[in-house]
């Protein structure tokens, strides 16, 4: 059964909850059929899907992101491959412009059609408070006040504007953070709402992706805006990226973050990570998608998932899952491998395997 009270325990590190949740907030489709025996095609199968795979929580996707997500081919690049870990056939993939984006100077800024943050369908996160259990919360992925700036302008034009001086890129970042507050705003009237993510890749495998002092002047303050808001309702707040960005986690901290996600293994040690920041952030994720997951038996997944949570479970503030996501080309049985361990050897107090 969900228990959103145990993630929340451990989302807050306060103390060893029951047993470490499991964590994920994109699982592919191709995952979920396998997993539920037919295609998800509604907000209820995905639902389905997250509660009988043991977590306590559906991520559903609003704000920029979602527009991106949306408009697909206005924004991206895509490429056609074999990407599935379970079948032959090819699949497309898109990819976000690097060159130019849709706004590359000050015209298309001013003539660009920015989403009202009040037409994004928030039936869906309404609808999901309707068949969830009540053990069970909604857990809304918003960010992308650094990625989505750089996404719509492209990330050469926005590398350019940023040697040129900002101002482009700072107008834009300016409309993305209020937009992405104003649907906070929006979605913290729900009552099924149980935490926000928020998504901002910002860092490559070995660094920042930009100087750290652009990241506090622009973006850091509407991560804190938005997150004085998410505590002022008492909620958890969750920082996504991957890649090493330790030069400004303590900003991360001081942005009122309770937990970071997937803590990437070739970027950032999560041992080091719980000696240096355990009991203020919850870390998650870190079952490494880059080898275990992807090119490993289910035995070599058990074995990272109980090292996972003999290391950095004990005490609390640790939430299990992959380091990214989890896609297609996962062998479908490294992924059951994963949340069957979570569920078997997870629960506290650690020990005994």
């Amino acid at each position: 059964m969900p228990d959103f009270a145990n993630l929340r325990t451990a989302l807050l590190c306060q103390g060893e909850p029951q047993r470490v949740p499991a964590i994920e907030f994109a699982v592919d489709p191709t995952i979920i059929t396998r997993f539920l025996g037919r295609k998800p095609e509604t907000l209820d199968d995905q639902a389905e899907f997250y509660m009988e795979a043991g977590y306590d929580f559906v991520p559903i996707v609003l704000g920029i992101k979602w527009t991106l997500l949306e408009a697909g081919p206005a924004f991206t690049t895509s490429k056609t491959a074999h990407y599935g870990a379970e079948s032959d056939q090819t699949s497309t993939r898109h990819w976000v412009e690097e060159g130019i984006g849709q706004i590359s100077d000050k015209a298309s800024l001013d003539n660009f059609a920015w989403p009202d943050a009040d037409d994004y369908p928030y039936e869906n996160v309404a609808r999901l408070g309707q068949v969830l259990p009540p053990e069970a919360k909604v857990v809304p992925t918003l960010g992308y006040i650094f990625a989505g700036p750089w996404m719509l302008m492209g990330f050469e034009r926005f590398c350019y504007d940023l040697a040129e001086g900002g101002e482009l890129v700072g107008r834009v970042v300016e409309k993305v953070g209020r937009l992405q507050m104003q649907v906070a705003e929006n979605l913290l009237q729900f009552d099924c709402v149980g935490a926000v993510s928020m998504p901002d890749d910002m860092a490559y495998t070995t660094s920042l992706m930009v100087k750290p002092e652009f990241l506090r002047k622009h973006v850091l303050p509407w991560h804190k805006k938005i997150g004085q808001r998410v505590r002022f309702k008492d909620l958890p707040y969750l920082f996504h990226s991957d890649g090493r960005y330790l030069p400004v986690l303590d900003d991360l901290v001081e942005c009122g973050y309770n937990a970071i996600h997937p803590c990437e293994p070739a970027s950032m040690d999560i041992a080091e990570l719980k000696g240096q920041y355990g009991g203020r952030l919850c870390l998650c994720g870190n079952i490494d998608l880059d080898s275990t997951l992807t090119r490993g038996t289910p035995a070599d997944v058990e074995e990272e998932v109980k090292l996972r949570l003999r290391t950095i479970a004990p005490g609390g503030g640790y939430c299990c899952g992959s380091s990214n996501s989890v896609p297609e080309y996962v062998p479908y049985e490294n992924y059951l491998a994963m949340i069957e361990t979570v569920r078997r050897y997870g629960k506290y107090p650690i020990g005994g395997f």
